[in-house]
Protein backbone atom coordinates (compact mmCIF):
# COMPACT_ATOMS: atom_id res chain seq x y z
CA UNK A 1 0.00 0.00 0.00
CA UNK A 2 2.60 2.82 1.08
CA UNK A 3 4.54 1.83 -2.50
CA UNK A 4 1.18 2.05 -4.79
CA UNK A 5 1.42 5.00 -6.98
CA UNK A 6 0.26 5.72 -10.56
CA UNK A 7 1.46 8.75 -11.75
CA UNK A 8 4.92 11.40 -11.00
CA UNK A 9 3.05 14.32 -8.91
CA UNK A 10 6.51 16.67 -9.45
CA UNK A 11 4.59 16.89 -13.79
CA UNK A 12 1.35 17.06 -12.60
CA UNK A 13 -0.51 20.37 -14.83
CA UNK A 14 -1.72 23.09 -12.24
CA UNK A 15 -4.95 24.88 -12.30
CA UNK A 16 -5.10 26.92 -15.06
CA UNK A 17 -2.47 24.75 -17.72
CA UNK A 18 -4.49 23.41 -20.69
CA UNK A 19 -3.25 20.01 -19.01
CA UNK A 20 -4.68 20.70 -16.07
CA UNK A 21 -7.10 17.40 -15.19
CA UNK A 22 -8.63 16.51 -11.48
CA UNK A 23 -7.95 12.96 -12.05
CA UNK A 24 -4.28 13.18 -13.11
CA UNK A 25 -3.19 11.25 -10.27
CA UNK A 26 -5.38 8.08 -11.69
CA UNK A 27 -6.02 8.84 -15.40
CA UNK A 28 -3.38 6.97 -17.04
CA UNK A 29 -4.98 3.48 -15.53
CA UNK A 30 -8.40 4.39 -15.92
CA UNK A 31 -7.50 4.99 -19.73
CA UNK A 32 -5.72 1.31 -19.44
CA UNK A 33 -8.95 -0.25 -18.03
CA UNK A 34 -11.19 1.64 -19.82
CA UNK A 35 -9.89 0.49 -23.16
CA UNK A 36 -9.71 -3.22 -21.13
CA UNK A 37 -13.51 -3.43 -20.60
CA UNK A 38 -15.68 -3.32 -23.43
CA UNK A 39 -18.96 -1.40 -23.29
CA UNK A 40 -18.66 1.55 -25.29
CA UNK A 41 -17.89 1.94 -28.70
CA UNK A 42 -16.57 5.06 -30.70
CA UNK A 43 -18.97 7.66 -30.63
CA UNK A 44 -21.45 5.89 -28.45
CA UNK A 45 -21.97 8.44 -25.59
CA UNK A 46 -25.55 10.09 -27.00
CA UNK A 47 -28.28 7.70 -26.32
CA UNK A 48 -26.34 5.08 -24.97
CA UNK A 49 -28.85 4.41 -22.26
CA UNK A 50 -31.30 3.85 -24.41
CA UNK A 51 -29.09 1.49 -26.94
CA UNK A 52 -27.96 -0.45 -24.23
CA UNK A 53 -31.68 -1.36 -22.97
CA UNK A 54 -32.98 -2.16 -26.75
CA UNK A 55 -29.84 -3.94 -27.36
CA UNK A 56 -30.71 -6.41 -24.44
CA UNK A 57 -34.25 -6.82 -25.32
CA UNK A 58 -33.18 -7.59 -29.04
CA UNK A 59 -30.03 -10.07 -27.87
CA UNK A 60 -32.70 -11.87 -25.31
CA UNK A 61 -35.13 -12.32 -27.98
CA UNK A 62 -37.89 -11.15 -26.46
CA UNK A 63 -39.19 -8.40 -28.86
CA UNK A 64 -43.01 -8.61 -29.42
CA UNK A 65 -44.22 -10.75 -26.56
CA UNK A 66 -44.88 -8.58 -23.98
CA UNK A 67 -42.53 -8.68 -21.76
CA UNK A 68 -42.31 -6.50 -18.35
CA UNK A 69 -38.74 -4.68 -18.02
CA UNK A 70 -37.13 -2.87 -14.98
CA UNK A 71 -33.91 -1.11 -14.99
CA UNK A 72 -32.82 1.64 -12.57
CA UNK A 73 -32.37 5.55 -12.80
CA UNK A 74 -29.81 5.37 -15.57
CA UNK A 75 -31.60 4.10 -18.23
CA UNK A 76 -34.88 5.32 -17.17
CA UNK A 77 -37.10 7.83 -19.13
CA UNK A 78 -39.95 8.60 -20.61
CA UNK A 79 -38.83 8.95 -24.07
CA UNK A 80 -37.70 5.30 -23.85
CA UNK A 81 -40.43 3.56 -21.99
CA UNK A 82 -43.45 5.51 -25.29
CA UNK A 83 -40.79 4.14 -27.78
CA UNK A 84 -40.36 0.65 -26.12
CA UNK A 85 -44.27 0.50 -25.50
CA UNK A 86 -45.26 1.51 -28.54
CA UNK A 87 -42.55 -0.17 -30.93
CA UNK A 88 -41.38 -3.04 -29.11
CA UNK A 89 -44.35 -4.31 -27.70
CA UNK A 90 -42.44 -4.17 -24.15
CA UNK A 91 -43.66 -2.68 -20.81
CA UNK A 92 -41.09 -0.88 -18.34
CA UNK A 93 -41.04 0.44 -15.05
CA UNK A 94 -38.11 1.94 -13.21
CA UNK A 95 -37.11 5.02 -10.92
CA UNK A 96 -36.29 7.63 -12.86
CA UNK A 97 -34.42 11.05 -11.98
CA UNK A 98 -36.28 14.07 -11.61
CA UNK A 99 -34.41 16.41 -14.31
CA UNK A 100 -35.50 13.89 -17.53
CA UNK A 101 -37.48 15.09 -20.12
CA UNK A 102 -40.75 14.86 -20.60
CA UNK A 103 -41.76 14.16 -16.54
CA UNK A 104 -44.26 16.09 -14.97
CA UNK A 105 -42.32 19.02 -13.23
CA UNK A 106 -45.13 19.68 -10.47
CA UNK A 107 -44.62 16.09 -9.01
CA UNK A 108 -40.92 15.47 -10.30
CA UNK A 109 -39.39 17.71 -8.21
CA UNK A 110 -37.17 18.25 -4.56
CA UNK A 111 -40.56 18.91 -2.77
CA UNK A 112 -43.69 18.41 -4.19
CA UNK A 113 -46.59 19.55 -3.04
CA UNK A 114 -48.93 17.30 -0.86
CA UNK A 115 -45.83 14.98 -0.45
CA UNK A 116 -44.75 15.68 3.53
CA UNK A 117 -45.30 12.79 4.89
CA UNK A 118 -44.60 9.16 4.81
CA UNK A 119 -47.15 7.27 2.84
CA UNK A 120 -48.59 10.37 0.36
CA UNK A 121 -48.20 10.09 -3.17
CA UNK A 122 -48.50 11.86 -6.22
CA UNK A 123 -49.59 10.25 -9.45
CA UNK A 124 -50.01 11.84 -13.09
CA UNK A 125 -50.21 9.97 -16.50
CA UNK A 126 -49.67 10.61 -20.02
CA UNK A 127 -50.64 7.74 -22.92
CA UNK A 128 -48.88 4.54 -21.51
CA UNK A 129 -46.62 5.63 -18.97
CA UNK A 130 -47.64 6.71 -15.31
CA UNK A 131 -45.63 8.74 -12.70
CA UNK A 132 -45.97 8.34 -9.14
CA UNK A 133 -43.95 10.32 -6.71
CA UNK A 134 -44.11 8.58 -3.09
CA UNK A 135 -42.79 9.71 0.70
CA UNK A 136 -40.41 7.20 2.45
CA UNK A 137 -37.92 7.90 4.47
CA UNK A 138 -37.54 10.11 1.41
CA UNK A 139 -38.78 10.60 -2.08
CA UNK A 140 -39.01 7.91 -4.15
CA UNK A 141 -39.66 8.50 -7.90
CA UNK A 142 -40.74 5.58 -10.48
CA UNK A 143 -42.26 6.17 -13.98
CA UNK A 144 -44.07 3.12 -15.67
CA UNK A 145 -45.64 1.01 -18.82
CA UNK A 146 -46.77 -1.37 -16.84
CA UNK A 147 -48.98 -0.37 -13.65
CA UNK A 148 -51.60 1.86 -13.19
CA UNK A 149 -52.62 3.97 -10.01
CA UNK A 150 -52.93 1.38 -8.00
CA UNK A 151 -51.98 1.17 -4.00
CA UNK A 152 -50.92 -1.34 -1.76
CA UNK A 153 -49.14 -0.90 1.72
CA UNK A 154 -44.99 -2.17 2.45
CA UNK A 155 -44.57 -3.08 6.57
CA UNK A 156 -42.06 -0.46 8.04
CA UNK A 157 -40.03 0.21 11.30
CA UNK A 158 -41.64 3.74 12.82
CA UNK A 159 -40.15 5.48 16.25
CA UNK A 160 -42.69 6.28 18.71
CA UNK A 161 -41.02 7.65 21.46
CA UNK A 162 -37.98 5.68 21.53
CA UNK A 163 -39.50 2.66 20.44
CA UNK A 164 -39.85 1.11 17.42
CA UNK A 165 -42.91 -0.43 15.65
CA UNK A 166 -44.17 -1.99 12.67
CA UNK A 167 -46.64 -0.98 10.93
CA UNK A 168 -48.39 -0.64 7.31
CA UNK A 169 -48.00 2.51 5.12
CA UNK A 170 -49.45 2.79 2.20
CA UNK A 171 -47.58 2.40 -0.99
CA UNK A 172 -47.98 2.16 -4.89
CA UNK A 173 -48.02 -1.00 -6.49
CA UNK A 174 -45.25 -0.15 -8.95
CA UNK A 175 -42.64 0.64 -6.09
CA UNK A 176 -43.77 -2.47 -4.29
CA UNK A 177 -43.70 -4.32 -7.71
CA UNK A 178 -40.16 -2.79 -8.76
CA UNK A 179 -38.53 -3.53 -4.92
CA UNK A 180 -39.63 -7.35 -6.31
CA UNK A 181 -38.58 -7.80 -9.62
CA UNK A 182 -35.16 -5.52 -9.70
CA UNK A 183 -33.05 -8.43 -8.65
CA UNK A 184 -31.22 -8.15 -12.25
CA UNK A 185 -30.64 -4.35 -11.63
CA UNK A 186 -27.16 -3.12 -10.63
CA UNK A 187 -26.34 -7.24 -10.92
CA UNK A 188 -22.34 -6.01 -11.64
CA UNK A 189 -22.46 -3.89 -8.69
CA UNK A 190 -24.51 -6.76 -6.70
CA UNK A 191 -21.88 -9.32 -7.53
CA UNK A 192 -18.68 -6.78 -6.73
CA UNK A 193 -19.94 -6.03 -2.99
CA UNK A 194 -20.42 -10.00 -2.47
CA UNK A 195 -16.54 -10.28 -1.72
CA UNK A 196 -15.05 -7.09 -2.23
CA UNK A 197 -11.34 -5.67 -1.16
CA UNK A 198 -11.24 -2.00 0.18
CA UNK A 199 -8.15 -1.74 2.03
CA UNK A 200 -8.99 0.87 4.32
CA UNK A 201 -6.98 3.89 2.68
CA UNK A 202 -7.85 7.53 2.68
CA UNK A 203 -5.79 8.19 -0.57
CA UNK A 204 -8.89 8.18 -3.42
CA UNK A 205 -6.27 7.07 -5.85
CA UNK A 206 -6.15 3.92 -4.38
CA UNK A 207 -9.76 3.01 -3.30
CA UNK A 208 -10.66 4.23 -7.24
CA UNK A 209 -7.63 1.71 -8.13
CA UNK A 210 -9.23 -1.54 -5.80
CA UNK A 211 -12.90 -0.32 -7.13
CA UNK A 212 -11.72 -1.01 -11.07
CA UNK A 213 -9.75 -3.82 -9.97
CA UNK A 214 -13.10 -5.39 -8.48
CA UNK A 215 -14.86 -4.84 -11.73
CA UNK A 216 -11.95 -6.41 -13.77
CA UNK A 217 -12.70 -9.14 -11.66
CA UNK A 218 -16.59 -9.26 -12.07
CA UNK A 219 -16.07 -8.81 -15.76
CA UNK A 220 -13.00 -12.17 -16.24
CA UNK A 221 -15.81 -14.11 -14.08
CA UNK A 222 -18.48 -13.42 -16.61
CA UNK A 223 -16.03 -14.20 -19.60
CA UNK A 224 -15.36 -17.39 -17.54
CA UNK A 225 -18.08 -18.64 -17.88
CA UNK A 226 -19.53 -17.67 -21.25
CA UNK A 227 -15.92 -19.61 -22.72
CA UNK A 228 -16.44 -22.68 -24.42
CA UNK A 229 -13.43 -24.20 -22.73
CA UNK A 230 -14.53 -23.58 -18.97
CA UNK A 231 -18.08 -25.25 -19.28
CA UNK A 232 -18.85 -27.58 -16.82
CA UNK A 233 -19.80 -30.19 -17.79
CA UNK A 234 -23.25 -32.85 -17.62
CA UNK A 235 -24.63 -32.88 -14.25
CA UNK A 236 -21.97 -30.19 -13.07
CA UNK A 237 -22.90 -26.38 -12.00
CA UNK A 238 -20.89 -23.96 -13.08
CA UNK A 239 -18.36 -22.17 -10.76
CA UNK A 240 -19.50 -19.18 -8.67
CA UNK A 241 -18.09 -16.49 -8.09
CA UNK A 242 -17.13 -17.19 -4.59
CA UNK A 243 -14.59 -20.09 -5.77
CA UNK A 244 -13.57 -17.76 -8.97
CA UNK A 245 -12.60 -14.70 -6.20
CA UNK A 246 -10.84 -17.49 -4.39
CA UNK A 247 -8.87 -18.64 -7.86
CA UNK A 248 -7.99 -14.95 -8.55
CA UNK A 249 -6.38 -14.36 -4.74
CA UNK A 250 -4.81 -17.65 -4.85
CA UNK A 251 -3.01 -16.77 -8.52
CA UNK A 252 -1.88 -13.53 -7.30
CA UNK A 253 -0.47 -15.10 -3.88
CA UNK A 254 1.27 -17.54 -6.03
CA UNK A 255 2.56 -19.30 -2.78
CA UNK A 256 4.21 -16.01 -0.49
CA UNK A 257 2.36 -16.36 2.22
CA UNK A 258 3.32 -14.46 5.98
CA UNK A 259 2.94 -15.25 9.24
CA UNK A 260 3.46 -17.79 11.80
CA UNK A 261 1.95 -21.48 11.87
CA UNK A 262 -0.50 -22.10 14.60
CA UNK A 263 0.51 -25.54 16.27
CA UNK A 264 -0.86 -27.25 19.08
CA UNK A 265 -4.01 -29.48 18.98
CA UNK A 266 -6.76 -27.76 16.90
CA UNK A 267 -10.11 -26.99 18.97
CA UNK A 268 -13.08 -29.32 18.40
CA UNK A 269 -15.35 -26.48 18.74
CA UNK A 270 -15.12 -23.83 15.36
CA UNK A 271 -14.72 -20.38 16.11
CA UNK A 272 -16.15 -17.57 14.28
CA UNK A 273 -13.76 -15.78 11.77
CA UNK A 274 -14.87 -12.30 13.23
CA UNK A 275 -13.54 -13.47 16.58
CA UNK A 276 -10.07 -14.52 15.40
CA UNK A 277 -9.23 -12.85 11.93
CA UNK A 278 -7.95 -9.45 11.14
CA UNK A 279 -10.71 -6.58 10.93
CA UNK A 280 -10.19 -3.18 9.82
CA UNK A 281 -13.23 -0.60 10.11
CA UNK A 282 -14.51 1.22 6.95
CA UNK A 283 -16.91 3.36 5.18
CA UNK A 284 -20.23 1.36 3.34
CA UNK A 285 -21.42 4.88 2.42
CA UNK A 286 -24.61 3.83 2.69
CA UNK A 287 -26.56 3.86 6.71
CA UNK A 288 -27.87 1.10 7.64
CA UNK A 289 -28.91 -0.71 11.43
CA UNK A 290 -25.79 -1.61 13.40
CA UNK A 291 -25.51 -5.33 13.64
CA UNK A 292 -24.94 -5.22 17.47
CA UNK A 293 -27.57 -2.58 18.14
CA UNK A 294 -30.25 -4.35 15.91
CA UNK A 295 -29.66 -7.67 17.46
CA UNK A 296 -29.39 -6.88 21.39
CA UNK A 297 -32.61 -4.44 20.47
CA UNK A 298 -34.73 -7.73 18.87
CA UNK A 299 -33.35 -9.83 22.17
CA UNK A 300 -34.61 -7.16 24.78
CA UNK A 301 -30.74 -6.54 25.97
CA UNK A 302 -31.03 -2.49 25.01
CA UNK A 303 -34.18 -0.17 24.23
CA UNK A 304 -32.72 1.96 21.37
CA UNK A 305 -30.74 1.16 18.15
CA UNK A 306 -28.31 3.51 15.85
CA UNK A 307 -28.16 3.60 12.14
CA UNK A 308 -24.12 3.84 10.84
CA UNK A 309 -22.37 4.07 8.11
CA UNK A 310 -19.15 2.50 9.26
CA UNK A 311 -18.79 -1.06 10.37
CA UNK A 312 -16.19 -3.83 9.28
CA UNK A 313 -15.90 -4.15 5.22
CA UNK A 314 -14.38 -8.33 5.80
CA UNK A 315 -18.15 -9.24 7.56
CA UNK A 316 -20.09 -6.92 5.96
CA UNK A 317 -21.27 -5.66 8.77
CA UNK A 318 -22.45 -2.27 10.05
CA UNK A 319 -20.96 -1.27 13.14
CA UNK A 320 -20.98 1.70 15.42
CA UNK A 321 -17.74 2.67 16.17
CA UNK A 322 -15.89 2.14 18.52
CA UNK A 323 -17.80 0.25 20.68
CA UNK A 324 -19.90 -1.83 18.68
CA UNK A 325 -17.01 -2.57 16.57
CA UNK A 326 -15.03 -3.91 19.25
CA UNK A 327 -17.36 -5.93 20.36
CA UNK A 328 -18.67 -7.58 17.46
CA UNK A 329 -14.64 -8.93 16.87
CA UNK A 330 -14.58 -9.61 21.10
CA UNK A 331 -17.33 -10.98 22.34
CA UNK A 332 -18.91 -14.28 21.25
CA UNK A 333 -22.30 -14.15 22.29
CA UNK A 334 -22.95 -10.25 22.05
CA UNK A 335 -26.01 -10.56 22.31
Amino acid sequence: MRYIHFSNSEQAPQPGDPNYSKLYKIESLMDMFTDSMCGRTEGAAPGLANRVVKNCIEKANIIGQGYHVYMDNYFTSPALFTDLFQHFNTAACGTVRINRRELPKDIMKKNPEGVTNRGDMQFRQKDAVAAVVWKDKKNVNLISSIHDFSVGAVQRNVQADGIFQRQEIPCPQMISDYTQYMGGVDRADQYIQYYVFQHKTLKWPKRIFFTMIEMLKFDAFRLFLASPHHQPGPGKRPTTFLKFSKAVAAGLIAGYTGGSVRKGRPSLVPVDDRLTQRHLPGSFGNKSWCNVCHMRVKNNQQETRRQTKFGCLGCGKHLCLPECFTVFHSVKNYC
